[in-house]
């Protein structure tokens, strides 16, 4: 019987993501991103959007609480020592949804559904992959996104309120370059790179938090700057911050922030000359990286034929082209692949186990929801009351849109392993976290613009003239 609902699990899953995928569109569409007016009355056509918002961010949940019901049902009926704990971590977990949904609606009248709602599925299905891997992972994934959201939850009250944020650039920085120097010298080396710290069992990445401080550092100081001079000294403690990266390793992050130096800046100027230069300086980096670091050199040949050493360096990349092509259209079944064989599978792979248990169709819409996850994000930024916010939310959206790019990618055989986290579905603490925090950053510039930010700027033209 449960080979049975295991085999018809694959497509009610799809099923279920196709029309989760669906209703993230269409609150898209609806979600205009301007302000709200204060009115006597609502027109017919505001209180049938407000519906429809309505409607389609509860039939999210409802579809959200059915993925999560399914997956663990499954879990629970094929394992052998976990039952009754994976029957208490299911249970926790609702109650987790639950919780979330309610402290939104009670905090944030006009809160974004769509970017939440589109997060918390990604964790459901973190929850569930992660948790059929190892019960441990699982459940320490679960408990790091309680202590995430918990925060994550609060910061747009920061953004909202503290307008001083904007002033901050040279703080920023300087706590990013101090932190890159700190791991220097009390740095421990895991895969390769030194970059991590460990505080007795606890461990963190300072890049993940230094990714975000230098987002608004960038946001911060070319607010209002678009000068050639501006940019030449915005790149020097840009490129002391990626030069201690490359130090340490941290090869996939440092390429990060140099995608977000370059889109920052070519946003903040306009000019397309500064970023057809920044990607032809990056092409010049890659070729120095090749050159000069083995495991680089490895990774791209590897990438240019993993058969050719399938044993050792091409093995990771092998591994995980053979479960996604495994899986096809629909899928093993939940359960029925073999996550063991990747290396690293529950951070820089998992994307490839997902393909094989749930099949591409249910990976395809996973990849659509996170693009329109930065779409909306990138509607937030165009609807900000003033450049700092507009470049802040820009350069949040695009690290979401990149990261995703990069493991995507690098699983897939389109580019060489990076080694970096999928947003909210990989194992990992401080990315975990880092994501939950960028995503509280953006629905804090959402509220300022819905409680009529936007108009800022304009009104104080109008006083001056």
């Amino acid at each position: 019987m449960l080979e049975v609902i295991i085999n018809l699990s694959r497509i009610i899953f799809i099923i279920l993501a196709i029309y989760f995928t669906y209703l993230c569109y269409k609150l898209y569409k609806l979600d205009d991103g301007s302000s709200n007016k204060k009115t006597t009355s609502k027109s017919k056509n505001m209180l049938k959007k407000e519906f429809q918002k309505s409607y389609y961010q509860k039939s999210q949940r409802i579809i959200l609480l059915s993925t999560h019901f399914l997956g663990y049902m499954i879990l629970i009926g094929v394992s052998t020592n976990h039952k009754l704990d994976l029957l208490i971590l299911y249970a926790e977990q609702v109650v987790f949804f639950m919780a979330i949904w309610y402290i939104l609606s009670k905090l944030y009248k006009h809160n974004n559904y769509l970017m939440w709602n589109a997060s918390l599925y990604l964790m459901c299905i973190s929850f569930i992959i992660l948790t059929r891997i190892d019960y441990n992972i699982g459940y320490r994934q679960f408990y790091l996104a309680i202590i995430g959201y918990l925060v994550g939850i609060l910061i747009p009250i920061f953004i909202e309120r503290f307008s001083f944020l904007e002033h901050l650039e040279w703080v920023y920085i300087g706590i990013s370059i101090s932190l890159l120097i700190m791991v220097n010298f009390i740095g421990t080396e895991k895969y390769g790179a030194t970059n991590w710290i460990f505080i007795g069992d606890f461990s963190f990445q300072p890049s993940e938090i230094i990714k975000i401080l230098f987002i608004f550092f960038l946001a911060a100081f070319m607010k209002n700057r678009d000068k050639l001079i501006h940019v030449v000294i915005a790149s020097i403690p840009s490129l002391t911050l990626i030069i201690l990266l490359v130090y340490q390793r941290d090869l996939g992050t440092a390429l990060i922030f140099f995608i977000i130096f370059i889109s920052i800046i070519y946003i903040s100027t306009n000019n397309p000359l500064y970023y057809l230069g920044g990607l032809s300086s990056g092409v010049i980096g890659a070729f120095i990286a090749y050159n000069f670091y083995g495991h680089v050199k490895n990774r791209v040949e590897a990438w240019l034929n993993p058969w050719a050493d399938i044993d050792k360096t091409g093995y990771q990349i092998a591994q995980s082209l053979f479960a996604i092509g495994a899986g096809g259209w629909l899928g093993h079944g939940l359960t029925k692949g073999m996550p063991k064989v990747i290396p690293v599978v529950t951070t820089d792979c998992i994307f490839a186990i997902i393909s094989e248990e749930f099949g591409n169709i249910f990976s395809i819409t996973l990849i659509i929801i996170i693009m329109i996850f930065f779409m909306s994000g990138i509607k937030i930024a165009k609807n900000a009351s003033n450049n700092f916010y507009l470049l802040l939310a820009s350069g949040i959206s695009c690290t979401f849109a990149f990261q995703t790019f990069l493991i995507i990618g690098g699983v897939t055989k389109l580019i060489p392993l990076t080694g970096v986290t999928l947003p909210f579905i990989s194992a990992g603490g401080t990315s975990l976290m880092m994501s939950i925090t960028m995503l509280g950053i953006l629905e804090g510039v959402h509220i300022k613009n819905q409680k009529g930010g936007a108009n800022e700027v304009e009104n104080k033209k109008a006083r001056k003239k």
